[in-house]
């Protein structure tokens, strides 16, 4: 009992007055001393709840149901810091996911950067999971032709009797106009 009070400010006497002590100011470091790591993983927690709650107003605001995309926030400690990683594990199979998954990326790293402009010094990447018991409509690859016919390095030039049959249409319509009577040059009040 007496070296809890010794400890806790007491002398061990239990009806002794109380004598009052000059203040000692206690050297207090610097704030500059404090490691920028410390801030850094202070806010670790933040940063975790702010993803989480913009990856689902995000969902929200465009409309895709909560139940389809569930947020992961994974840590990865490395240099004195711990850095995170968003992971979208889909939940529900919809074409429209994987056609539009940059451009919900995008939407949410500006939701993210709103709040907090470093995000992407902190926030190392987003990335799409899909679990392999999904249910998806496409179970098997296609076959290997189908891959190498989309080139899709050169532009898609119409076949020479494409271009013959469009001409051909082309010059059938204007004859028509022509060929009617009070017709100048092809085109009505010209």
């Amino acid at each position: 009992m007496d070296l809890i009070k010794r400890l806790f400010g007491g002398n061990g006497q239990a009806d002794a007055p109380s004598v009052a002590r000059p203040a000692v100011a206690l050297p207090q470091a610097p704030a500059a001393s404090v490691p920028p790591t410390h801030d850094f993983d202070a806010q670790l927690h933040t940063r975790r709840e702010l993803v989480r709650v913009r990856t689902r107003n995000t969902m929200r605001l465009s409309g895709i149901a909560e139940n389809w995309i569930e947020p992961q926030v994974m840590l990865e400690p490395g240099g004195g810091r711990v850095f995170l990683h968003l992971r979208l594990v889909v939940r529900h199979w919809d074409e429209r996911l994987v056609l539009y998954a940059v451009a919900f990326q995008n939407k949410l790293m500006t939701e993210i950067e709103r709040i907090d402009p470093q995000a992407r010094q902190w926030l190392l990447s987003i990335v799409w999971c899909y679990p392999p018991d999904i249910e998806c409509p496409y179970q098997e690859l296609p076959q290997p032709s189908e891959w190498m016919d989309l080139n899709l390095d050169e532009p898609h030039a119409p076949a020479v009797d494409e271009l013959q049959s469009d001409l051909a249409q082309l010059f059938a319509v204007r004859d028509a106009d022509m060929a009617k009577p009070g017709a100048r040059g092809g085109s009505p009040g010209a």
